[in-house]
Parts: structure tokens; sequence; C-alpha cells
């Protein structure tokens, strides 16, 4: 009999970014590191910031996301995320081409909602950089 899986979907407002089955997944709640493992209660909570793995079976895949809903019903796991990159997709050169430009934006005079969309620029350039940056030290590493 095969293993139960979690059925897993995350979606941004441009695209589907992931569909599959995992064992585990790990995403940056709100209020700490949240776990997802097969039968888990169901749940709805909001998601910060950071690195979200996926687990199936010996292999592992990241990716940056910046915040979001995540759903938990029925062993289906859906993940609106605000934006979502796998972490080995993640140009280093272009997004730190990004996080200059937002840091340029924020050194000018700024309508409230220009200001607002450069420090949210801003704010993903970093978490990319710091999870891309972190994924191929660790890659290197471990070779």
């Amino acid at each position: 009999m095969p293993a139960k899986k979690i059925y897993l979907e995350i979606l941004t407002q441009e695209k589907q970014v992931y569909k599959g089955e995992a064992d585990i997944v790990l995403a940056p709640g709100y209020d700490g590191q949240i776990g997802i493992l097969v039968n888990h209660v169901n749940m709805l909570t909001k998601l910060s910031g950071g690195e979200l793995f996926i687990i199936s079976g010996p292999s592992m895949t990241v990716l940056a996301i910046t915040g979001g809903l995540l759903d938990v019903h029925n062993n289906q796991v859906t993940i609106l995320a605000d934006n979502a990159v796998r972490a080995d997709q993640i140009d280093i050169a272009v997004v730190e081409a990004a996080k200059r430009k937002a840091e340029e934006a924020l050194r000018e005079k700024l309508s409230d909602k220009e200001f607002a969309i450069a420090s949210a620029d801003l704010r993903r350039a970093v978490l990319e950089l710091k999870i891309a940056k972190k994924r191929r030290y660790h890659y290197q590493t471990s070779l």
C-alpha cells in the first residue's frame, strides 16, 4: 500500500508556481515555522516572508516566498503567495540589480504608494538574495 501524501499547490497572482505531492511542507508562518504532515488538522493561516521547504521522499525543493496565506484541508495544502520563486531559479545578478534600483528609488522623494512599492521590492530582493546565497553555499559545501 503506497504511503499517503499531501497534495500541494502554490499560486501567485501571475502563475502556478508548484503543483504536486509532498511528504512534508515547512512554511514560514506569521508566528513561526509551520510543519504540515499527512492528516494535519484543517487550518487557514497567514504566512510571512521566508523559505518554504517541500520534502518528498529524498528530494527537497526550496522556494522564497514573500508572504501570503496557507490553507490545509483534507491533505490538500494550498498556498496563495504574494510572490514565490524556486531558490534554484533565482538569478543573483538580476536580484542584486533590482535591490540597487529599489534602494535608489527609496532615496528619492516618493508618494506614499511609490514608497510602499519600492519598500516591497527591496524586501523581496533582500529575501531572494539571502535564500539564493544560502542555497548555493549549502550546495557547494555538500559536494
